[in-house]
């Protein structure tokens, strides 16, 4: 690839655009949540991963919501460390065929509402519509709930005592890791962060390139709204993965494919860029939003697993 053609996707170095309040309002935001009960439940199941032990896993979160999960721990392992995988928008299972490494336990959390959205249309799958659910109202945002959610697991993780959560890894696959960021930028616990081809960065090039599910419903509330176009995008603004990142002091792992049209590569390198932490960035010229596929999703893994064992 020439010189050239890289530098149009890598020499992105957007500005924050925080708001006066963006602390303050997470901050208040977390609090509010410790006042919730998690209620963890871990519930064994005969199915899993090839030599894991598995449980159907929930937690009480922000608006006393039951999150549900899947945690996933080696068999034999005597409190192995863990790592938190979470998944992009409408799209639950992105790694549900790809093998574990063993040396890690595994907590998949699925993305509230999530187990509500109908199965596939002949056309694809249904787009459930929560990424305008609030969206005029910043503290009822369906987001805050997703980036608290994540947050949250950690708590819920720390509860369960088959495993070790002094150092925990976390891998975000696009909107799951804007929610991985966050809770990476909240929490002194992680060792190790993967963002996998992220989305929801860069939010004022990406609603006006990604052809993502969350982009669209969004994009298309604002067709009907258009009144409302300057509070939406400061809302927006709460939840930019760029916000986050300077505030990530883990070492970091991010993938990006030069085709990709769900998660832009001009939004993934000015998040890249930003990160002030240990980092580094998987390339795939000729991929798009599966860069890499299973081949990148173990070395990834595997990468974690040296992180948050040695920590």
């Amino acid at each position: 690839m020439p010189a050239s053609e890289f530098d149009k996707y890598f020499l992105h170095l957007p500005p924050f655009d925080r708001e006066a309040d963006f602390d303050s309002f997470w901050n208040a935001a977390l609090a509010e949540l410790k006042k919730i009960p998690i209620e963890p439940r871990f519930e064994p199941r005969k199915h899993g991963p090839s030599g894991f032990r598995t449980f159907e896993a929930s937690f009480k979160s922000y608006n006393k919501s039951t999150i549900l999960g899947e945690l996933s721990i080696p068999k034999g392992a005597k409190k192995p460390r863990v790592a938190i995988v979470v998944h992009d928008y409408n799209r639950p299972d992105p790694f549900a065929r790809y093998a574990l490494d063993h040396g890690l336990a595994y907590f998949f959390l699925q993305l509230r509402g999530h187990d509500l959205i109908k199965p596939e249309t002949p056309e694809g799958p249904r787009s459930p519509g929560y990424m305008v659910d609030g969206i005029g109202e910043l503290s009822n945002y369906y987001l805050k709930g997703v980036f608290l959610d994540v947050y949250r697991s950690i708590d819920a993780l720390r509860l369960n005592g088959e495993i070790d959560c002094s150092a925990i890894g976390i891998l975000g696959k696009g909107l799951g890791a804007a929610a991985a960021l966050f809770a990476a930028s909240h929490s002194n616990r992680m060792a190790a962060l993967v963002l996998d081809t992220p989305s929801f960065c860069y939010l004022s090039m990406s609603q006006n390139t990604s052809t993502g599910d969350a982009t669209r419903e969004i994009n298309e509330f604002l067709e009907q709204h258009r009144s409302r176009k300057k509070t939406v995008k400061k809302n927006l603004s709460y939840f930019d993965g760029i916000n986050f990142s300077d505030r990530i002091r883990c070492a970091t792992l991010a993938t990006v494919g030069f085709k990709d049209t769900l998660s832009p590569p001009e939004c993934v390198f000015a998040l890249f860029n930003h990160l002030l932490c240990e980092k580094t960035i998987e390339v795939y010229p000729e991929e798009g939003n599966r860069a890499g596929e299973e081949k990148q999703f173990l070395k990834s893994l595997k990468w974690m697993a040296g992180i948050v064992n040695s920590a």
